[in-house]
């Protein structure tokens, strides 16, 4: 049931009834809790609306069953009567006040509980009151119900209220003083919410203090973004400020006399919403526009139009003439698309804010109520699941589940509420699975009520919200959200306009109007550039709508256009870094899908054309995704460079990943197909570092390395030349432990990166320098070196460099025994291999962190980390390289001395039991 509650606001209402029941222009009911607006079925509101036109008679069980469901079978009508019946009977006495009698034989109102617009309307006509009639004639009866007893009905109160209108307009009674009306504080008419609020807060004072200062306000953004909700509350809090601002004296701008809320949901034309509002003023008869006019007159006014959508370019001269008009009048408008008036001040909604993914993905049970109600759209998802299940509570790793799933949702309101509701039969990773696997369209999941077809209906579900608005495109918007539906993220201006085909200019127009309209998902990327996007339900029915054979179409424009992309950068080189890391979003998901568009060549140029950027740049290597599905097609390039060069780049990525040996063995097959030097000396390079990172240094290294060397100057390869360099440096430090002979060498690739304008990698150089330094006892010099390639890092948004530097800065620190700054080094090195996804470094990094949480006398937490933390580096990267080894047992005799043998084995069993995700929040200080 979808029900909205107002306060009473009825204004013939009977002193003594319970409820007043409203069915002339809708069927509303108006109680003590407020005021209901929709039913959960047509049926109860009918049986309502029948009770209410005659509340003193005793309505037969059989004579309902024929009105509301004409020719059932009589035992299932029955059993339709008691539902219907239990149903509104639990809406209008949840007070406990009794309102419905039944018995087995017939149902009626309790004397007294229930009055109603149609039968004071029929009592004034008859009493000749024709003011008092005229004003209660709020439109035709039960509108949106056609029962024949509606039907008429309907006709029959028509016909009066016609008589009534032909009548000789009365004069018009005199309008009490403003002074009068201000003194009594504002008229409110204002739907009433009840579920809590989440997340808009913040943007209320904003609002609030705009509709003061602008006449014509409007709140746009995309079906579902939570327009009207926050357009009410703010409404809410003007009508409060207005009387406390009367009441205590103050002039803090413009009180409100009046605050009134209409809806033009049901609204497609001008003469309909100006009947709306009309109606909501209480205005009936000819010339309402006239009418509108006189009573607004002199009072300070707020209209919450609420769904304008629909009425752009239709009603704008309506609203032009309700602002001239009345020169105290103010406009709140919700809407989905900009009006475009003059004088219009737009306040644009987007979705909640987001839970941050790697903090969530500390255990559930670390995360206390006060945490996750500070979390907006994690608070409301998890005060929705428990709407529908009361015992609902996120486990053990739901919490990184449940922000995977809302940043999926992009935080609309709407979305998270619906996927909230299957909470009821679903888990949270449940349904992500569902929607990341795609066998179930997200469309289709986040639905409810799937049989509305109603303007009043179309939130009902996330396909109804999209339908309505791609109807209003025209045929070139069509085109660019089919162009932006080929984006699995979002893309550049540049992007756009290549797949459209259109011009910078032209396309920049377009995007705009498209975003005038809500459909459009704006963002920002590092360099603080505009990408554009879809939400994940937009997309999908877009993609729905133009059909596969056209969305491959435009997938294969895109990549043609990052093929000149990489080719571009591959010119600019190193000062192409941040274009190429703006891109890697939209690069890595246009690789796997030409993987699936049968377009394997085309994603290995793709890859290998932005390369460097993986291999030299960053040194991040490829994401486990692409590097799987690349090496599953593989064996199918027949061109021996491709093969080679691909070969090397995916033993490069498993090694980061800690694959060892698929490491070694893609680098020994890039080996055997490599067909020229380049190829061969980049493949001897890779085979080194898988064994480098095996930690296994075979006496082979130095003439694999030598020969690569030589084939990389023959070659001209400089760059290749500088990272065998350092693979040398690393077995002469790793293996021989000459550091006076590594020194040089590092000092030497320094300098070939400060030649060829590397500021990253020269930085390395530096730090590896400063390796040689801490071996040398030069600790001071190397600690200075060290923070000097931190802060290069970060200027560069190196992640990699920044990882390395506190990595090392942190052990300098701890053998100058300064472990507050040390461990504060390791968890920064901690934090930033974990946002990254840098799995190799994340393991570097708990295997050191243990020692900074010991000199600092966190004995216990240091004891059961250092106990995941060596079982899982040696699962996965095998033995402890010599400076690895000699750390942990350095941390190790200090914890055995401080906690004792038994003690020390004790809380290393116990860390061996903890996930990864629990050993980063331990490290981090998390719990």
């Amino acid at each position: 049931m979808a029900t909205q509650r107002r306060p009473n606001m009825a204004a013939s209402a009977s002193a003594t009834a319970v409820w007043t029941i409203r069915v002339l222009g809708a069927v509303e009911a108006h109680g003590p809790a407020g005021v209901i607006t929709r039913w959960p079925s047509r049926a109860v509101a009918a049986l309502l609306a029948r009770l209410a036109l005659a509340p003193d008679r005793n309505h037969p069980r059989e004579e309902l069953i024929e009105l509301l469901w004409p020719g059932v079978a009589l035992d299932v009508g029955r059993n339709r009567l008691r539902q219907a019946l239990s149903t509104l009977k639990s809406l209008l006495e949840a007070g406990g006040v009794a309102v419905l009698q039944a018995d087995r034989l017939v149902v009626r109102a309790v004397p007294g509980a229930l009055s109603c617009d149609a039968v004071d309307f029929e009592r004034w006509y008859r009493a000749g009151d024709a003011d008092r009639a005229l004003h209660a004639y709020r439109g035709e009866l039960m509108p949106g119900h056609y029962d024949d007893w509606v039907i008429e009905a309907r006709s029959r109160y028509a016909t009066w209220f016609e008589r009534l209108e032909a009548l000789p307009p009365a004069a018009a009674s005199a309008s009490p003083p403003a002074e009068a009306a201000r003194a009594a504080g504002p008229a409110v008419q204002l739907p009433s919410f009840w579920t809590r609020l989440f997340g808009i807060e913040h943007h209320l004072e904003r609002l609030r203090t705009l509709t003061r200062q602008q006449r014509l306000v409007t709140v746009i953004g995309a079906g579902g973004s939570g327009k009207t909700r926050l357009a009410v509350e703010a409404g809410r809090t003007l009508a409060v400020a207005s009387a406390a601002d009367t009441a205590q004296g103050r002039d803090s701008g413009i009180a409100f006399d009046r605050i009134i809320f209409v809806s033009l949901v049901d609204c497609s034309d001008a003469e309909q919403a100006l009947d709306a509002i009309a109606g909501a003023l209480g205005i009936q008869g000819r010339d309402p526009a006239t009418r509108i006019a006189h009573a607004l007159a002199g009072r300070p006014t707020l209209l919450l139009l609420d769904n304008f959508e629909q009425l752009v370019g239709m009603a704008d001269a309506l609203l032009q003439r309700l602002l001239t008009d009345s020169a105290t009048l103010h406009l709140l408008v919700t809407s989905r698309q900009r009006l475009g008036l003059i004088g219009e001040q737009v306040y644009e909604l987007s979705g909640l804010a987001l839970p941050d993914r790697q903090a969530a993905a500390v255990p559930a049970g670390l995360l206390d109520e006060r945490a996750w109600s500070e979390q907006p759209a994690l608070a409301l998802f998890i005060d929705r699941a428990r709407a529908v299940r009361a015992d609902f509570r996120l486990g053990p790793g739901d919490l990184a589940v449940a922000a995977q799933l809302l940043h999926m949702l992009a935080g609309m309101p709407l979305a998270i509420e619906l996927a909230a509701s299957r909470m009821r039969g679903l888990s949270p990773k449940a349904l992500l699975g569902l929607l990341t696997e795609g066998e179930v369209p997200m469309l289709d999941l986040l639905a409810r009520g799937r049989g509305a077809t109603s303007q009043a209906e179309r939130h009902a579900s996330l396909r109804h919200v999209v339908d309505w608005s791609w109807q209003q495109l025209d045929a070139e918007q069509i085109e660019l959200m089919a162009a932006l539906a080929t984006f699995a993220t979002p893309a550049s201006l540049a992007t756009v306009a290549a797949v459209v085909e259109l011009d910078r200019h032209t396309t920049r127009e377009r995007l705009e109007a498209l975003r005038d309209s809500s459909l459009l998902v704006l963002s920002a990327d590092a360099l603080g550039a505009p990408r554009y996007g879809l939400l994940q339900p937009v997309r999908e029915f877009v993609l729905e709508r133009i059909g596969p054979q056209a969305a491959a179409h435009r997938r294969a424009r895109l990549r043609q256009w990052l093929l000149a992309f990489g080719r571009q950068a591959a010119a600019r080189g190193h000062a192409a870094l941040q274009e190429v890391d703006a891109e890697l979003p939209l690069v890595h998901a246009a690789v796997l899908g030409a993987v699936n568009d049968g377009a394997y060549r085309e994603a290995v140029l793709i890859v290998l054309g932005l390369r460097r950027h993986w291999e030299l740049d960053t040194r991040a290597g490829l994401p486990l995704s692409v590097t799987q599905v690349l090496r599953a097609g593989l064996d199918t390039l027949q061109d021996d460079t491709l093969f080679s060069e691909l070969a090397t780049l995916l033993s490069f990525s498993c090694a980061l990943a800690g694959s060892v040996t698929d490491a070694q063995q893609l680098a020994e097959r890039a080996l055997v197909r490599a067909p020229g030097p380049r190829q061969r000396a980049g493949a001897l390079l890779r085979q080194v570092n898988a064994i480098i990172f095996s930690g296994c240094l075979d006496g082979d290294i130095d003439a694999r390395l030598s020969e690569g060397l030589a084939l990389a100057r023959s070659a001209g390869d400089a760059e290749t030349e500088g990272l065998i360099l350092r693979s040398q440096f690393l077995v002469a430090v790793n293996r021989d432990r000459d550091h006076d002979r590594a020194e040089p060498i590092a000092e030497q690739v320094q300098a070939l990166w400060e030649r060829l304008g590397h500021r990253r990698n020269a930085s390395s150089g530096l730090m590896d320098r400063a390796s040689c330094w801490i071996a040398q006892g030069r600790l001071t010099d190397a600690a200075t070196a060290l923070s000097s390639c931190e802060r290069v890092a970060l200027q560069e948004r190196y992640a990699t460099g920044a990882i390395m530097s506190s990595w090392q800065l942190g052990r300098v620190l701890l053998k100058l025994r300064q472990a507050d700054a040390a461990l504060a080094a390791f968890r920064r090195c901690v934090q930033g291999a974990w946002e990254h996804n840098r799995p190799a470094y994340v393991a570097d990094a708990l295997v050191l962190t243990p020692g900074g949480l010991a000199l600092v006398g966190q004995l216990e937490d240091a004891a059961r980390l250092q106990g995941f933390a060596v079982a899982h580096w040696q699962q996965h990267f095998g033995p402890f390289y010599r400076d690895l080894q000699r750390d942990v047992c350095f941390t190790r005799r200090v914890l055995r001395r401080a906690l004792g043998a038994v003690r020390l084995e004790a809380l290393h069993l116990d860390g061996t039991h903890l996930t990864l995700p629990d050993a980063v929040a331990l490290a981090l200080g998390t719990p």
